[in-house]
């Protein structure tokens, strides 16, 4: 089942995550197992996968990577499990900076702090809607690569959320 159909949503990158959680709780309290605890076996194990197949949905595409990874699935192009690198100089040479700049970091630095992350999610933002873009005019290989670049830009601001708790708690 498509995740899109699944939850009544337009296949696009952009998706109102109101209506998202809202139908996923719908379908949460319909499919629940518990519901299904005195039917039979099969009907249990049916909605047991139902409601597997729902909170899946719901993760994917609740998560701007994992739901531009399912476009690009639906697309023809499964960038999920690979191992390829981008070939961007320039932005790897940006994440070696980056790199450089959270470990260069100290209590001393929460202003400094505060401003890289400021940056890192402007970036964020900015391949978002690059991403939006790619998927619409159907530049898949595009959109891919903007998506490794979005997986990296997540795990940067994933390291500088724990640099921050370990500096200052």
């Amino acid at each position: 089942m498509n995740y899109f159909e699944l939850f009544s949503l337009p296949a696009l990158f952009s998706v109102d995550q109101i209506r998202l959680s809202e139908t996923y709780r719908e379908l949460q309290k319909q499919f629940h197992p518990d519901k299904f605890a005195m039917h039979s076996d099969s009907e249990r194990l049916a909605a047991m996968q139902k409601s597997t197949e729902i909170n899946d949905a719901y993760q994917t595409l609740k998560n701007s990577c994992l739901r531009a990874q399912y476009l690009l699935l639906l697309n023809g192009l499964d960038i999920a499990l690979e191992q390829r690198t981008l070939q961007d100089t320039d932005f790897l040479m940006q994440q070696m900076e980056w790199r450089e700049t959270i470990a260069s970091f100290t209590e001393n630095d929460e202003d400094k702090i505060e401003d890289f992350a400021g940056n890192i999610e402007q970036q964020v933002q900015n391949l978002e809607l690059l991403i939006t873009l790619q998927l619409q005019e159907k530049q898949l290989e595009a959109a891919a690569d903007s998506v490794r670049k979005l997986k990296f830009m997540l795990k940067l601001k994933i390291e500088l959320d724990l640099l921050e708790e370990k500096l200052f708690d």
